[in-house]
């Protein structure tokens, strides 16, 4: 279970689905279902739901299995479920004959294909728990739903239930009203349980709000770490060669260009200086010719106040390399698909560059940067280790390199694609659209690479953009790029 501790961390952290799929849901799976729950809300930080959460998870998925066994009885029985009066006569005996012979029809669900499949995603200030099962609601069974939930408003609690339930052909219609009445305990409603058919799928969905007091706190926090990010962390071996260019007069400006365009924090500083100068551009290129051999030289100067150096570390150096990576794919894939329309290729290589630079300023904080934050999280008292906990674990590091290319007078645009590339729903300009799925397309090309995801973790919408529908595709354009 470690294992998938480390999975689920990381999926809540880069905001990606955890999917699991089961055809019979047996006792193990659902004892596995459980504990992925628990450590999905410990990562979201809304542990102290998991009780409540947990009756509901299980009534949700006792009636995905319960709707799959009907297909298939209803088959072997000859019935048309469609079918008013044969749905009548097949639910007079449905719960006695499956219960004396659940293996029989289990085995009938597994060969008919009948799958159950969870999925926990943390997005944006949301957290979602879904149960899909490809068995599509039947008109009748919508209005069942319905009914009970146009109902709940009757009950004050859960004996008032028990005794004014009369219903007894489907489980009494118990369950739905318990939940909701469950969901009522922690502050929810009926409006956060949700039943809809997409596609070939019946979804049941929970959604719940992230804890607004954490996350606040959080993004206050991003501010204040920015507020006082004066200087540009650059690892000390990195700076020690584009340092030469100013010292030896030995070193080229393209050697430099070549060398800067690979790092982070040698570009950030590249673009704060020329910025400043006037000039606002992102291709690299063009930011060179901008600037003199005299500028250059003092950009990496240590004599420059914006550098800060630090050691190389371990839990620093592969976030360079994965800026560096994303940087190329995204440049590669803006060149192939042409779809970026505000953003050049080489812009489109700056930015994806640049994503990492929230993770980076986290993982190469000073100690002047970590006491304050330690000294802000005092007024959060019981709530301060949860409010460090989402802010140090990158969640957030998006959402923080956002706030700095504000701060330093980037467009809007770069803005809006860094703070935003894996949460497509809070882009305001659709415009630029494309340019956020060229990132998350090398963003996902890279962390798959690195063994962070799996490819059904992935938007099929966002991959269809780019003509990919399946795992091999995908693992095709991987080995290209990574050629290229």
């Amino acid at each position: 279970m470690e294992r998938d501790k480390k999975v689920i961390a990381e999926s809540v952290r880069q905001q990606l689905p955890i999917v699991i799929t089961t055809y019979t849901l047996p006792r193990n799976m659902e004892t596995y279902v459980r504990e992925v729950l628990r450590i999905f809300l410990e990562e979201c930080h809304q542990d102290h739901m998991y009780e409540y959460l947990n009756f509901c998870l299980g009534e949700l998925l006792t009636n995905a299995k319960k709707a799959n066994t009907k297909r298939v009885y209803f088959k072997y029985k000859n019935l048309d479920i469609n079918n008013l009066d044969d749905y009548k006569k097949g639910m007079e005996n449905f719960k006695e004959e499956t219960l004396s012979n659940i293996d029989h029809f289990l085995e009938l669900q597994k060969k008919a294909g009948l799958y159950i499949k969870l999925v926990f995603h943390f997005k944006g200030d949301k957290v979602k728990i879904e149960i899909r099962n490809n068995s599509v609601l039947t008109p009748i069974e919508k209005e069942r739903i319905q009914n009970k939930l146009d109902s709940v408003q009757q009950y004050t609690s859960m004996e008032d239930v028990f005794h004014r339930i009369l219903d007894q052909s489907e489980g009494a219609g118990l369950g739905i009203i318990i939940m909701i009445l469950m969901l009522q305990k922690i502050g929810l409603s009926k409006d956060n349980y949700q039943v809809m058919v997409d596609g070939n799928e019946t979804v049941t969905r929970i959604v719940l709000p992230c804890n607004e007091k954490i996350f606040g706190g959080t993004d206050m926090l991003c501010y204040q770490f920015v507020r006082l990010q004066d200087s540009i962390p650059c690892l000390k071996d990195s700076f020690a060669k584009v340092q030469k260019f100013g010292i030896s007069k030995k070193m080229s400006r393209s050697d430099l260009y070549d060398m800067v365009s690979k790092d982070t924090m040698l570009t950030m500083l590249l673009l704060k200086r020329a910025f400043a100068k006037g000039c606002k551009e992102l291709d690299l290129i063009k930011v060179f010719e901008c600037l003199s051999d005299e500028e250059l030289s003092e950009i990496y100067s240590l004599d420059n106040p914006d550098v800060s150096i630090v050691r190389s570390n371990k839990t620093a150096r592969p976030y360079f390399v994965h800026a560096q990576n994303v940087a190329e794919f995204a440049y590669n894939i803006a060149k192939n698909y042409d779809i970026a329309k505000i953003f050049t290729p080489s812009e489109m290589y700056t930015i994806g560059l640049l994503n990492s630079f929230g993770i980076l300023i986290l993982k190469t904080a000073s100690d002047e940067q970590k006491e304050y934050v330690e000294d802000l999280l005092e007024g959060y008292d019981d709530l301060a280790d949860k409010v460090r906990g989402v802010f140090y674990s990158g969640i957030e590091a998006p959402y923080l390199g956002m706030v700095y290319t504000k701060k330093e007078g980037f467009p809007d645009a770069v803005d809006s694609v860094i703070g935003f590339w894996n949460d497509m729903d809070e882009v305001k300009n659709k415009e630029l659209l494309p340019a956020h799925k060229i990132i998350y397309l090398a963003e996902s090309l890279q962390s798959f690479n690195e063994g962070n995801l799996e490819f059904y973790q992935l938007d099929k919408e966002i991959l269809s953009t780019f003509n990919i529908t399946s795992e091999g595709q995908f693992k095709g354009l991987l080995n290209m790029l990574t050629k290229a």
